[in-house]
């Protein structure tokens, strides 16, 4: 789930490059050290290398593999990608590899000017899923959350990376994508988007008597000042907030954290991140704008970035949550760019609550169990708050 490309993944540190200077098979040899160097740092600064007879093996293996392989060898640097993509991707489920080019084009695809279809897509045992935003053009146009890509202008897409596919979904403004769907075990069907930029409303706001209504369905780079618009306009400090984070899969780790500041005193703990070496406390800077009282509502698909979210508030106090148990995705990624213009992706930190509870695999549960219909359904808002207010007043006495 959850799998989002946020972009605080990409203020990164280089690491210190080595140079290969012929693509022979003992390239081959150097470029596999050096990846074993950035997964297994502990054990190599006790050891100024590796062992000799592991690069024997590796050296003797890639001879075997050039001389003695009935069909072409590939060259030195891709069977070294093809390592890489394949040994992060074994143990990590939320690693990968990209290429030079594979990052270059996915950089380039992040920039302010991108064009897009409004989704995110996930890598699951080597296919990959598509989750629009909600209301967002992917959606209108008749994509569900769930469906599987089959090919993007008539590309397979099975097996590739999910950066790679996301490079190629956009790109120059109004040129149409074509996207082969499969939904269930149903029969392919192509979709055909013109990508527009992106200027999605995360954020919506509904204001009735007895409760303002504040819908997130995703958290990405602008829902802060979103968010924040919304709740400067609110007045009367005594009125229930319902916060909506029904089918919300995360996104932005940035972003959610931002939007959890504007209910949280300076100082206050957000999160904590826990790495192999140390723990990273996260806490509130922005200035506090609301102290109205919060409700959230969570459901089965809630994930990631949202997750945080509500932990933040429900764990420091200040929101009472209702709905199903969370999905539990508590991992957190970045990007590690390599010397010679690739870059990894791994898992780097496991996120606990404000109060060092593991949620990943597990999800949150509710303070208040509730069956809920998914968002979007036919139910309105105004009936939704009278339900929600009903079993909050309930609670509290």
């Amino acid at each position: 789930m959850g799998s989002d490309i946020e972009r605080e993944h990409l203020r990164h540190s280089w690491r210190n490059g080595y140079i290969i200077h012929a693509p022979d098979f003992c390239g081959v040899v150097s470029l596999l050290f050096i990846c074993l160097v950035a997964f297994f740092p502990l054990k190599l600064k006790a050891e100024s290398t590796l062992p000799k007879s592991e690069l024997s093996r590796i050296g003797e293996a890639m001879e075997s593999i050039r001389d003695d392989l009935l069909m072409p060898a590939k060259s030195a640097k891709e069977m070294t990608d093809d390592m890489l993509r394949i040994y992060i991707r074994s143990i990590d489920d939320y690693g990968d590899y990209l290429t030079g080019r594979e990052y270059r084009a996915f950089l380039e695809s992040n920039n302010s000017d991108y064009f897009g279809v409004e989704m995110d897509i996930e890598r699951e045992n080597g296919r990959i899923y598509l989750y629009p935003f909600k209301g967002g053009l992917a959606e209108n146009l008749g994509l569900r959350t769930g469906d599987e890509l089959i090919a993007v202008n008539g590309a397979p897409v099975y097996g590739q990376s999910v950066f790679l596919v996301g490079s190629t979904i956009r790109g120059a403004k109004d040129v149409t994508v074509q996207l082969t769907v499969r939904r269930g075990g149903g029969i392919p069907r192509i979709f055909s988007l013109r990508r527009k930029r992106t200027n999605y409303l995360s954020v919506r706001y509904l204001s009735f008597s007895n409760a303002d209504f504040i819908q997130i369905t995703r958290f990405v780079e602008n829902s802060d000042r979103q968010l924040k618009t919304i709740l400067s306009g609110i007045t009367d400090q005594a009125k229930t907030l319902v916060i909506d984070l029904r089918g919300n899969q995360g996104g932005s780790l940035q972003a959610a954290r931002q939007c959890a500041d504007f209910f949280l005193p300076s100082g206050a703990m957000l999160y904590h991140l826990q790495t192999r070496r140390n723990s990273r406390d996260i806490t509130a800077t922005l200035p506090e704008i609301s102290q109205n009282p919060v409700i959230v509502i969570q459901d089965r698909i809630t994930a990631s970035a949202a997750e945080v979210f509500i932990a933040a508030l429900v764990e420091n106090g200040r929101a009472l949550s209702i709905g199903e148990k969370s999905y539990g995705k508590g991992l957190a990624q970045r990007f590690i760019p390599l010397a010679d213009g690739s870059a990894l992706r791994l898992t780097f930190a496991e996120i606990l609550t404000p109060k060092k509870h593991r949620y990943q695999g597990k999800g949150l549960l509710p303070h208040v169990p509730m069956a809920l219909v998914p968002a979007g359904s036919e139910r309105q808002p105004e009936q939704i708050i009278r339900e929600i207010l009903n079993i909050a007043g309930n609670k509290q006495q």
